[in-house]
């Protein structure tokens, strides 16, 4: 018991302290709300709802919001009425703004009972008739009658077997009934139906169909299923039964076409058509890919590869309209939650926990929340996200896809809420027409990307708008004006919407954007920053390259390194500078150790008596300082040893002169830009810098793909950094590199690289050479004849420089940074004092410190002579030395005038006084020393007279 108890406790704290945890996490990111959104999952669509989770993790790392959704789930089975109704109230008690889930044809009542008379917004991805409709139910899932009725009619098919295996179909084929025999009187149409009671055992049923049923000679069957999975398995047992033949004409009733196996259906001539939701040519398709094919299939079931499930899809667009949503409710009112929540709990109308089943009180937020929602209006991953005043999708797009033998998955046209269907032959047909009255005016395409092709933004002088080609500025529009001058033919721009340039579509074996367009004949010419690629030349022709570029660098442009006082001390390393001092205190201790060991450099006075030797230790340090300073010096070596260890030293200072002079120029002139990496491999092995690519495009390819070992180490650590090094954008990774302070460095094509540069604020740079060597090309169609002219003319831009003149044109004189130096070369100025100040405070700190060693030795011999009992005068020796009359100073005989005892100097001192010992000079009878005047001593030879302290008798 009392290990229980103990256990409890443990478990509350541990609670108490996750709950502050995570409050102290929201507060530092500056979240105010939790919004919670009831999850209703059916364990089987776990797929399925890996998009809803994944996008709320997405949103979560937008660090501007205020609020994050918040998910609590409740597992049930969606065919069970019962268990659906407790979760929905389950949930609604502890509080939520609105449900996301799926529902059935079952529950579909239930659901629409609890949601309108509580004004519980349900949001669900499941396929609904149009005739089952809630006031508070948002249906992601396009409904698909109409389409099928259109697609029978259009087909002629008047023969049909309907195979189905739950109720919805059921219902769908009454409502197809309908909608036939109400609007096809003249052309009946023939339904059997027959329900497979266990899809993956449905060989018998196929049998039966087959040899009872399917009787004409052309066998039509529509197959309605209610998953995925129960088409993959269908489809696996028609091929084993062998209703794959050339007879056999298949309608499916999915929206996720391109997700199913229907590419093994391409050799045994059957027919088979369906539709898909998802369009893989957009751009914003297209990016998304790129990061969910790089998520773990362990934590998200369903991602990992290059397609993405139509209810996931689905859920990532519900996601959004409910960020959107409550960003949009918190926009208008910041306080519209204030009294929702207490506590972190959610009150209805500040009265009553959650929004309880036994209560009957709505939702108070519903109303509006339910408003906002069916007002949205937005370009999701399904296509444009808008709904009607039931909340059933309206404006959307469904793509039709057709297999037949050696044929497809292929694109064969579109049906849209507006138009119906419209077919790729008779696009192809009204492209012809254009092309047999227009031919001679080439149609030119290009994607709007700085500064390659822009939309001008300026009225003309006039005040009108521009028309025709004068809408477009940039240095494609430039480019090609100047090749149809010499290859002498007209055109016509015009530019992409979707903003793609071109990427094959393994699914369907296609190409969207800018290639795809070339590729159909809808264009004649594509003149855009259009990469030429081994894959691209197979399907369309390249001109000559008209600009290079590769994959580069960009790092925020680094503080122009400071000089400090002592720059001057920069040519040299410290290490050499070490070696410079050493050699100087060794070079002077030589000099007097040599000269000390010579008799050539001491000097004799008398015979066989000890000389005076001028290379003394402080001479010697004196005349290896001065031969440094390119100064002379007092004394010189006599001596050979002395003048072999001098010319040495003469030689070591000659060349260490003429290299720092050399180069302390270039230090103190030039200022550097030190830059933290200088290439691709400083950046991989360092881990203080983060670097990144776009989210998809040729740069993130090219690491993915290659097996160069750094570059492999590069991409590792790019998928795993946190967060993500993955940006959406050119100018998102350009923003990144200037907020981050020089921790974040963008790989970009050098093209974009140089143009960004010289943007302001200018303040990023390229470092480093290109990772790789590219070019862009001018695309044209196969055999066109046009590429051929193209590429001369490209060369003759090329030769007499026109192409340089407009890539400064629109990169460097209309930038906002002007002409910059890149970082390898150096601007030179003037010399400043900061450079040099260093020189001055040495010479300041000389002075001063010669100052100081002459108060210590005059303060040092005044103590020595007061020892004595004398007084020192040394301003009579001063006014001796500046009198030229004088012919003897005081000093000469006395080291100074020296009054000891009563006695001045022109009195002889007392018996055994010593005249230097009463400075406390050593009586040296063997070298005496003393300055000589040359009017009293005329002969230069003369012995000197020592002074003698004996008395005379």
């Amino acid at each position: 018991m009392m290990m229980d108890s103990q256990s409890m406790v443990t478990r509350i704290a541990l609670v108490f302290l996750l709950r502050n945890f995570v409050i102290a996490e929201l507060r530092d990111r500056n979240i105010q709300w939790q919004i919670p959104i009831g999850i209703i999952q059916d364990r089987r669509d776990e797929v399925t709802f890996t998009g809803f989770y994944y996008s709320v993790q997405m949103l979560k790392q937008i660090q501007s919001q205020t609020f994050e959704l918040h998910t609590p789930v409740e597992y049930v089975d969606k065919s069970d009425s019962y268990k659906l109704a407790q979760a929905i109230c389950t949930s609604m008690s502890n509080g939520v703004f609105a449900l996301f889930g799926t529902k059935s044809y079952r529950s579909q009542d239930i659901l629409t009972s609890y949601s309108d008379k509580f004004h519980m917004p349900y949001i669900t991805i499941s396929s609904i008739l149009e005739s089952m409709q809630g006031k508070y139910e948002i249906h992601m899932k396009p409904p698909l009658t109409r389409i099928l009725r259109d697609l029978i009619l259009a087909n002629k098919w008047d023969n049909i077997s309907y195979v189905y295996d739950s109720d919805a179909g059921l219902m769908r084929y009454q409502e197809l009934r309908e909608l036939l025999l109400l609007n096809n009187t003249d052309h009946p149409v023939n339904i059997r139906i027959r329900r497979i009671e266990n899809i993956k055992q449905a060989h018998d049923d196929l049998k039966s169909l087959d040899s009872n049923e399917l009787r004409s000679t052309t066998k039509q069957i529509l197959i309605d299923l209610e998953s995925e999975e129960s088409y993959v398995a269908f489809l696996q047992q028609i091929r084993e039964v062998g209703m794959n033949k050339q007879n056999y004409s298949y309608i499916l009733a999915t929206q996720d076409f391109l997700s199913l196996p229907v590419e093994k259906f391409r050799h045994g001539g059957v027919k088979i058509t369906g539709f898909q939701l998802v369009d893989y040519s957009t751009y914003k398709v297209h990016r998304f890919i790129g990061q969910w094919k790089t998520l773990s299939t362990s934590l998200w079931p369903g991602a990992g590869g290059n397609r993405i499930r139509v209810g996931a899809a689905l859920s990532i667009d519900a996601a959004t309209i409910l960020q959107e949503t409550i960003k949009e409710m918190l926009e208008n009112d910041p306080n519209v939650f204030k009294t929702t929540f207490r506590r972190a709990d959610i009150y209805n109308f500040n009265t009553t926990k959650g929004i309880p089943c036994s209560g009957g009180r709505p939702w108070m937020h519903g109303q509006e929340i339910i408003r906002r929602m069916k007002a949205m209006d937005f370009d999701g991953l399904t296509g444009r996200v808008t709904f009607d005043e039931n909340g059933m999708r309206r404006y959307f797009n469904l793509g039709v896809y057709h297999v037949s033998l050696d044929f497809g998955p292929t694109k064969i046209g579109d049906w849209n809420s507006v138009n119906g269907f419209t077919w790729k032959g008779q696009e192809e047909k009204n492209e012809e027409k254009i092309d047999d009255i227009d031919r001679d005016i080439k149609i030119v395409i290009s994607v709007l990307e700085k500064p390659f092709f822009m939309l001008k933004s300026e009225p003309q002088k006039n005040g009108s708008a521009w028309t025709g080609n004068d809408r477009y500025e940039g240095f494609s529009v430039e480019l090609i004006r100047e090749v149809a001058r010499i290859a002498d033919f007209k055109y016509k721009l015009k530019h992409s919407t979707d903003g793609i340039y071109g990427t094959f579509i393994p699914e369907n074996g296609s190409w969207n954007g800018l290639i795809g367009r070339i590729i159909r004949k809808e264009v004649d010419i594509s003149i855009a920053p259009l990469t030429i690629t081994r894959h691209r030349e197979e399907y369309v022709d390249f001109s000559e390259p008209f600009m290079n570029t590769g994959i580069s660098i960009m790092i925020k442009k680094p503080d122009i390194q400071k000089p400090g006082v002592f720059a001057f001390m920069q040519p040299f390393s410290i290490f050499l500078w070490l070696c410079i001092v050493i050699s100087y205190f060794v070079v002077s201790v030589g000099i007097f150790l040599v000269g000390r060991f010579s008799p050539s450099e001491w000097e004799w006075s008398k015979p066989f008596k000890l000389g005076n030797n001028k290379f003394n230790l402080a001479s010697s340090f004196w005349f290896t300082m001065g031969s440094m300073m390119l100064q002379g010096s007092d004394t010189c070596p006599r001596s050979n040893a002395g003048r072999i260890v001098g010319g040495a030293w003469w030689f070591v200072v000659l060349i260490t002169i003429s290299s720092y002079t050399a180069n302390l120029a270039a230090f103190l002139t030039i200022e550097k830009l030190l830059t933290p990496i200088e290439g691709v491999d400083d950046l991989a092995k360092q881990t203080e810098i983060a670097y990144g690519t776009l989210a998809s495009g040729s740069t993130q390819d090219f690491f993915r793909n290659s097996e160069v070992p750094v570059y492999q180490t590069m991409w590792n650590y790019m998928t795993s950094a946190q967060p993500k090094g993955f940006v959406d954008s050119a100018e998102e990774g350009v923003e990144r590199v200037r907020n981050m302070k020089g921790k974040f460095a963008f790989l970009m094509e050098s093209v974009y690289n140089e143009y960004f540069n010289h943007q302001e604020p200018c303040d990023t740079m390229q470092v480093g050479p290109n990772l790789n060597s590219k070019g862009y090309g001018i695309a044209t169609w196969k055999r066109s004849g046009l590429r051929d002219q193209i590429s001369i003319a490209v060369l003759k831009l090329k030769e007499n420089g026109m192409l340089i003149k407009l890539k400064n044109q629109w990169w460097i004189e209309k930038g906002g940074c002007g002409v910059q130096e890149t970082h390898s070369k150096s601007k030179k100025r003037s010399l400043s004092l900061n450079k040099v100040a260093g020189v001055f405070f040495i010479l300041i700190g000389g002075l001063v410190f010669a100052i100081v060693v002459g108060v210590i030795h005059f303060h040092k011999t005044k103590t020595k002579v007061q020892k004595l009992g004398g007084l020192y005068f040394f301003g009579n020796d001063m006014k001796c030395t500046a009198n030229i009359e004088y012919t003897r100073c005081p000093s000469e005989s006395t080291n100074g005038r020296v009054i000891t005892n009563g006695r001045s100097n022109g009195e002889k001192p007392q018996a055994g006084w010593h005249e230097n010992e009463e400075l406390g000079v050593p009586n040296l009878d063997h070298h005496v020393c003393q300055s000589i005047d040359n009017s009293v001593h005329r002969n230069r030879h003369e012995p000197v007279q020592r002074l003698s302290t004996k008395k005379k008798s």
